[in-house]
């Protein structure tokens, strides 16, 4: 290696041959082969029903996602290209923050190289094998031994969360994660002076890991790759290496630039988009000191925060029940407590054992926990104290912010601190996914540890180290152990469902004492069941390690066992949440699509209007009535223009209509289906159709139509103007939107004339083509129109016979526009100067892009010609 500031102090990585060679040694080459066998083998047997059966994942946040961009495939099949608007959900919101393709440079993209890393394999195989890839990457550029490295690739690519974020459908999510150890791999490159090499893999994955377009998991892999570089900065600091630190630092940060602009028309379409979202904040007053006028309502974004003894999932899988939806087994106490307790109805016994959940951590709930390994949290644990590695403080110290940051409010000293002035962490929700941090740095300290003890010689020295190793594993067993004797295995949600319950049996508190009883014992088998396998790796792993201490096994063999028992215990863990289960058949996975009686209903009225679903389920379960769902499922999308839908950054304004309005609108209709002046606001939304359950048959539904819906525009005969945002809002439970619009004082000025009274205008829909929108006026006087259309000025604008004007925002979602006396064409056109910019940045910054790639090559090729070296 080159004698630079970032050369490892205390050990040599790898021997000096293996990055300068005067010929082809298949020796060296050979670890690499059969790593990418190895990966390659794993991803394949691990999700085999994939290949061997012909079947998909059936990924829930994936079919949500087809729901959303259906309408955009439907437009492109039609158009020939994407959409910037959709109508499908919650009124219309961009296209481009659902589905978008860019009009310029898609061929060349730099980003197309995640194509090759797919190996040609479908998905989810090609996700663990390139997520294992890689960190492999990241090892061997530390300068890990190549077996071990292997090793640190199954364990971060095999990691709990991975199967969980598969078996839900979180593919960006996945895919960022995968590339965040070749970003680091790359920096490492550059700050050991391989400036071309690094700069080249750095482009190129920088690239892939933004195109995903998952703004949360970029954020923690700047915090990893701070920590990286504020090590390098020490250490250039100290050595007085200032020429290349400068270099580094530039060249680090001007390719990462040329990264963003590639992929700038997704991500400067997103910055424009937050700030109208409900991630910047409401217009509407805080009713309490949680809600953010810049960001996410504290009491939102913190809600999956990860509890203190939440953490030891890190090593025990089931430490808190595992997920929500984990059995309570086979021997269930609450099982037999509520079969042996007499003139129990059947419908309250079966709530009650589904409200006996096996997970009691601290968050609302959870698909399953974070679980690191069992031989990779005590390699960790013994490298955070004997190793004497360069990288392990940087380690550490990211490892730690990542923890503390996924405690979310149960640490709120420093997470609300962080949320109010950090830049763009309001933004985020779901503090829990900081776990990514550790998820990477664990298994690194890891490796790096093994690969220090493999190059020791000294018999005192690796005596001490078994020593220690035993000191850690005891240490672990005397926790887990006190943790199962002194843990209440009850949490908030426990206590109020055995408030509910004393109340639900009229104080009955024998029934409710058993209840809650035999809960606590089947919460206590399931840790103990996990306990009892995590100390049965530990006791094998201490025993490897202290017989390599000893002397007694050779370096292979500790690599084979680590290397087997690691992937025994994380595949083991890893089938719970990702198994033959979470597979189906195409066919089957198309269900969720499937047309029911009130879909077939509705789909015979030509005209543009909205649709509020109601009823949720199955044609298998049967259908139920479910508010809350309506604006949190998007199947109804998939097929028609939706009032609800689901969406992580829904429009602020929509989002405050939905809390303020909708939610009450929509009771209002449910207790009475006729009283039109009770749900005005769904009326001035254009909603034509109610889905419910059909009450003949609940697993089919039924289309109720309501003949009040306002259509798609209308002439109103006055407008009362307001102050602020609270009083629009307030204003729509006193107005009639068919006669009267609200509107801000602010929009005054685009106002030129009050409406007057013609009983022969009117206004109607010529078409509505996503991105624009037609409509025939006639009018004798002036007038003030109303659109059912969602307000956004980012992009909306308004022409009067071919000729731009000003529009207003009224009712405080709707577009308003006053039209003078006349026949006139109105149109409204959607087309985004922000993504237009974008995509002109990202064509040159792509020719740049492939420049340097060509640059790069040349010069590595220049300079093995000139040294007779492989970089």
């Amino acid at each position: 290696m080159n004698n630079g500031a970032f050369q490892h102090k205390t050990f040599n990585l790898l021997p000096k041959e293996k990055f300068y060679m005067k010929k082809f040694s298949f020796k060296i080459v050979l670890p690499h082969i059969v790593a990418f066998i190895v990966f390659l083998s794993l991803s394949l047997l691990f999700t085999s029903p994939v290949l061997l059966d012909g079947k998909v994942v059936e990924q829930h946040d994936t079919q949500q996602w087809k729901a959303m961009a259906e309408q955009s495939f439907e437009y492109k099949t039609t158009h020939g290209y994407w959409p910037r608007w959709t109508n499908s959900m919650f009124g219309g919101m961009p296209a481009y923050q659902i589905v978008m393709e860019s009009k310029s440079a898609s061929f060349f993209s730099v980003g197309n190289f995640s194509q090759i890393f797919t190996v040609g394999l479908p998905k989810p195989v090609y996700f663990l094998f390139l997520i294992c890839a890689c960190f492999y990457l990241l090892c061997i550029v530390i300068g890990i031994n190549p077996w071990l490295s292997i090793l640190g690739g199954i364990a971060y690519g095999y990691c709990s969360y991975n199967p969980i974020i598969i078996a839900v459908g979180h593919d960006t999510k996945f895919l960022s994660m995968a590339y965040a150890p070749a970003i680091l791999a790359s920096m490492i490159l550059i700050f050991k002076r391989k400036y071309w090499s690094g700069g080249a893999l750095l482009l190129i994955f920088s690239t892939c890991f933004i195109e995903q377009n998952h703004q949360q998991i970029l954020y923690y892999t700047m915090i990893i790759a701070a920590c990286l570089a504020l090590h390098f900065i020490i250490q250039s600091v100290k050595d007085k290496d200032y020429k290349h630190l400068g270099i580094s630092l530039a060249l680090t940060a001007a390719v990462g630039v040329t990264a963003l602009l590639i992929c700038s028309p997704g991500y400067f379409a997103t910055y424009e988009y937050s700030k109208e979202t409900m991630r910047s904040g409401s217009a509407l007053a805080a009713t309490d000191k949680t809600q953010s006028k810049t960001g996410l309502d504290k009491d939102y974004a913190f809600q999956w925060s990860y509890g203190k003894s939440e953490a030891l999932t890190f090593i025990v899988p089931n430490a808190m029940g595992g997920g929500s939806s984990t059995s309570l087994g086979d021997d269930s106490k609450v099982a037999d407590v509520l079969q042996q307790t007499p003139n129990l109805p059947q419908q309250l016994t079966q709530q009650l054992y589904q409200a006996a959940t096996a997970y009691w951590g601290e968050q609302p709930f959870t698909s399953g926990p974070v679980y690191f390994g069992a031989i990779i949290c005590l390699l960790f644990l013994i490298g955070a104290i004997v190793s004497k590695s360069e990288h392990k403080w940087w380690i550490l110290a990211a490892t730690i912010i990542g923890v503390l940051l996924a405690f979310g409010k149960n640490f709120e000293s420093l997470n609300y601190f962080l949320f109010d002035h950090l830049p763009f962490y309001n933004k985020f929700r779901t503090p829990a996914m900081a776990l990514v941090i550790p998820q990477l740095t664990v298994p690194l300290l890891a490796v790096i540890f093994v690969n220090e003890l493999v190059g020791i010689t000294d018999k005192a020295t690796l005596t001490d180290i078994g020593k220690k190793s035993l000191i850690v594993g005891g240490s672990i067993a005397v926790v887990l152990a006190g943790f199962y004797f002194m843990a209440s295995f009850k949490n908030e949600a426990t206590g109020e469902l055995q408030k509910n319950l004393a109340q639900a049996m009229q104080n009955n508190t024998e029934f409710t004492s058993s209840y809650i009883s035999a809960l606590i014992k089947d919460r206590q088998a399931i840790y103990l069941a996990d306990m009892w396998r995590t100390l049965g790796f530990v006791l094998a792993g201490v025993a490897v390690i202290f017989l390599y201490t000893k002397q007694l096994v050779k370096p292979a063999i500790l690599y084979i066992a680590l290397i087997l028992l690691t992937t025994i215990d994380l595949t083991g863990v890893g089938k719970r949440y990702l198994n033959d289960d979470s597979y189906v058949d195409p066919v089957d996975y198309e269900t969720a699509f499937k047309d029911y009686n009130a879909d077939i209903q509705i789909k015979r009225d030509p005209s543009f209007f909205r649709v509020l679903n109601l009823a949720f389920g199955d044609g298998n379960n049967g259908f139920q009535v479910s508010v809350s769902n309506t604006f949190n499922d998007a199947i109804t999308s998939y097929k028609h223009n939706s009032i609800g839908g689901y969406h992580p950054a829904k429009l602020s304004i929509y989002e405050d209509l939905k809390n303020k309005e909708l939610f009450k609108n929509i009771q209002a209709w449910a207790a009475n289906p006729q009283a039109k002046d009770s749900f005005q606001v769904l009326n001035m939304l254009n909603m034509k159709y109610v889905i419910v359950p059909d009450q003949t048959n609940p697993k089919q539904t039924y289309a109720i139509p309501n003949p009040y819906a306002l259509g798609n525009c209308w002439l109103i005969k006055d407008i009362r103007y307001v102050d602020n945002a609270d009083e629009e809002m307030s204003a729509l439970d006193s107005i009639d939107p068919a006669k009267t619009a609200v509107m801000n004082v602010s929009f005054k000025s685009k106002v030129p004339f009050e409406p007057a009274y013609d009983s022969l205008s009117y206004i109607h829909l010529i078409k509505n083509d996503n991105d624009d929108i037609t409509y025939d006026f006639n009018s004798s006087a002036n007038q003030f129109a109303v659109f059912s259309e969602i307000y956004y000025d980012k992009g909306w604008q308004a022409y009067i016979d071919g000729k731009q004007t000003d529009y207003c925002k009224v009712d405080y979602v709707l577009r308003g526009l006053a039209i003078p006396a006349g026949k006139h064409s109105i149109e409204f056109k959607f087309d985004s100067k922000i993504v237009d910019l974008g995509e002109h940045l990202s064509y040159f910054a792509n020719i740049i892009g492939w420049l340097f790639l060509l640059l790069c090559g040349f010069m590595i090729w220049k300079d093995s010609k000139k040294t007779g070296s492989t970089e």
